[in-house]
C-alpha cells in the first residue's frame, strides 16, 4: 500500500506538467460544480507492533464505503475542492493463536479472523488540475473524525463484538491522491467522474491489535508504534456544473 501511494504520487506530479502546458494553450474558463459521490475502497490499519507478530497476527483486506457531497471551483485548469463524506474504514486481520502451558508447550491452537470497523466523517480539501479531454488529478489533506469503533473476533467456535472506541484517536489527518476522467453527457450540465483515490494516514490512530488488545498495553508491547490508516479504491461521482450555459 505504501509503495502504491508513492508511485501514484509520482505519476500525479509528473502529470501536472502536462496539465499546465495544456492550460497555457487554452483561454481560461471558470467552472463551479457540485457532486454526489461514492467511494469503494480496500482499507487497512498498519502498525509495526502488529507486523512483528508473525503468524499470530497477519493483515487481511478490509472494505470501506464512503459517500457524500462535494463542491469544486476551477479557474482555468487549476481548481480547489472541498468534500463532506461519511462511511467506514476497516482493518482486517487473520492469524493462528497458540495456547501454551506453564512450560511453554503448545496445548491447543486455532485459526481466527478479526477486524476493526471505524465509522468516519471525512473532510478532504483538494488541489485539482484538469485537462480539456476530461482527465483530472487531485492532491491534498483530509481531516477524519471517528464516531465509533468496533472489534469483531471469530475463532475456535467463538464470535464476539466489542466496542473499542475509547482506544482510538477521535480524529486523524491523512493525505489524499486521486486521478481519473470526467465523462460528459453531450451539452448537458450533468456529467460523471470515474477515478482512483488513495489515502494514507499521517497521524497516529492508536487503537487495538488483531486480538482486541490495546496497542499501548505495556504487558504486550514494550514500545509505542503509530497506527496508520490506508485505503485505495474506485470513486464514482455525478457532477452538475452550476454555470453551464444552455445550448
Amino acid at each position: 500500500m505504501k509503495h502504491t501511494l508513492l508511485l501514484s504520487g509520482t505519476l500525479c506530479l509528473l502529470s501536472a506538467a502536462g496539465f499546465s502546458q495544456e492550460s497555457a494553450k487554452k483561454e481560461k474558463e471558470n467552472i463551479f460544480e457540485i457532486q454526489a459521490k461514492g467511494i469503494g475502497s480496500s482499507t487497512w490499519l498498519f502498525n509495526k507492533n502488529i507486523s512483528d507478530q508473525g503468524d499470530l497476527q497477519n493483515y487481511a483486506n478490509g472494505i470501506g464505503i464512503t459517500y457524500g457531497l462535494a463542491f469544486n471551483a476551477y479557474f482555468g485548469s487549476i481548481g480547489v475542492g472541498v468534500e463532506g463524506l461519511m462511511g467506514n474504514h476497516q482493518g482486517g486481520y487473520s492469524g493462528t493463536y497458540e495456547m501454551k502451558d506453564g512450560n511453554g508447550q503448545v496445548v491447543k491452537k486455532w485459526d481466527y479472523t478479526s477486524n476493526v470497523n471505524l465509522k468516519t466523517i471525512q473532510i478532504p480539501l483538494l488541489f485539482k488540475l484538469r485537462s480539456a479531454n476530461g482527465a483530472y488529478l487531485e492532491l491534498g489533506p483530509q481531516y477524519n473524525m471517528i464516531s465509533a469503533a468496533d472489534h469483531h473476533y471469530s475463532g475456535d467456535g467463538v464470535s464476539k463484538d466489542t466496542s473499542v472506541y475509547s482506544n482510538y484517536s477521535s480524529s486523524y489527518i491523512s493525505a489524499v491522491l486521486g486521478l481519473g476522467v470526467k465523462v460528459k453527457f453531450g451539452e448537458s450540465p450533468l456529467s460523471m467522474n470515474i477515478g482512483l483515490r488513495l489515502q494514507y494516514g499521517l497521524t497516529d490512530l492508536k487503537g487495538v491489535d488483531a486480538l482486541g488488545r490495546r496497542l499501548d498495553d505495556p504487558f504486550y508491547y514494550k514500545s509505542h508504534q503509530n497506527t496508520n490508516a490506508a485505503a485505495g479504491g474506485l470513486m464514482i461521482a455525478f457532477t452538475y456544473q452550476l454555470n453551464k450555459k444552455k445550448s
